[in-house]
């Protein structure tokens, strides 16, 4: 792709020369001639001076430091994602439905989509405009799928699930399984766990990205609900009856309890364990590896545990916690000492 062609695409400002080459993205380390690298600050400065990147998306502070080519843009990061799909456009498949998939008669698929190989969808079911449901998905009863959705290999969805337009799951999510609801049953007879039927189904709005593996359970009762704009990590489990706001954003191997309400535009690090039944406010970040007890009701930047240590440090520090309670008891009684002198 000529430069020329991508900075008007983009909407950037072009410093260079309008006929190079554009092949690919590269880190700007590594970039070669005909790939195009971005930076978004003042430490990249040096990597931006040696580079041999064909052209770099930088900001207008940076430019008189590039050695050739340069695209002006406000949010480089942003700029990056975008070019990503122009020099690797996605080849979308052609619409229609595979010879081998499982279809039933009352289900309603759009002439404009696809069905992969394999598929199975159930009764009254419906697959909007130009959606794509690739090999081997498995969509139970009553489910909607809105236009333009990617649903890649093996992603399962379950009874009573609806999906806005523009979401892409990622294979082997599970979509609205059932919650973990169970009530202990004490009749001397037959004791053990009574399960409850799950019936509330889940809801995703527009543009939600759910990465592979990872689950969302249906709710009890009422819906499940993930808001627009959302992006879910690989691997993360979401409970019965969870609400999480408009583009929030949740890392990787997350665990989010039971009827817990999580606000919009929040980041949630990797390995987060959220307990049940809280509410988090709007623009919360919180840091990776937190475990949350209680709720949030104010925006800001939250963290738990022990940040890494070399393991000679970690072992003092933890021996040092657990004489807190005891050091804590010998200064209460040196206070009263005091007082009474």
């Amino acid at each position: 792709m000529l430069l020329g062609d991508l900075a008007k695409a983009l909407d950037l400002e072009l410093r260079g020369d309008a006929n190079c080459t554009i092949t690919r993205l590269a880190p700007i380390e590594t970039a070669a001639a005909d790939e195009l690298a971005f930076v978004v600050g003042a430490k990249f400065r040096s990597a931006l001076i040696h580079s041999a990147a064909g052209a770099v998306i930088l900001p207008a502070a940076l430019s008189t430091s590039a050695p050739r080519n340069c695209l002006i843009s406000e949010d480089p990061y942003v700029s990056y994602a975008r070019a990503s799909w122009l020099l690797k456009p996605w080849a979308k498949p052609a619409p229609g439905v595979h010879a081998s998939a499982i279809v039933h008669p009352t289900a309603k698929i759009a002439k404009t989509a696809h069905v992969g190989a394999g598929v199975v969808i159930g009764e009254q079911t419906i697959v909007g405009e130009e959606a794509v449901i690739e090999a081997h998905c498995v969509l139970g009863r009553r489910v909607s799928i809105g236009d333009q959705c990617q649903l890649f290999a093996r992603v399962t969805v379950y009874d009573d699930v609806l999906l806005g337009e523009c979401c892409r799951i990622q294979s082997g999510a599970v979509l609205g399984s059932e919650g973990f609801g169970y009530a202990w049953q004490r009749a001397a007879e037959t004791p053990g766990w009574q399960q409850i039927q799950q019936t509330g189904g889940l809801r995703l709005g527009n543009a939600v990205h759910v990465g592979a593996n990872t689950t969302i359970d249906c709710g009890a009762i009422d819906a499940t609900v993930i808001g627009n704009g959302v992006i879910l990590d690989n691997q993360i489990q979401i409970a019965h009856n969870v609400c999480i706001g408009d583009y929030t954003a949740i890392a990787g191997c997350t665990g989010i309890a039971g009827s817990t309400h999580i606000g919009s535009h929040c980041q949630i690090g990797g390995a987060c364990n959220i307990v049940g039944h809280l509410r988090i406010a709007d623009r919360v970040v919180i840091n990776a590896a937190s475990l949350v007890t209680r709720s949030i009701d104010q925006p800001g930047r939250y963290g738990s545990g022990m940040p890494l240590q070399p393991e000679r440090e970690w072992r003092r520090s933890f021996v040092t916690l657990g004489r807190l309670d005891s050091l804590f008891k010998r200064v209460r009684r040196l206070e009263r000492t005091l007082a009474d002198d």
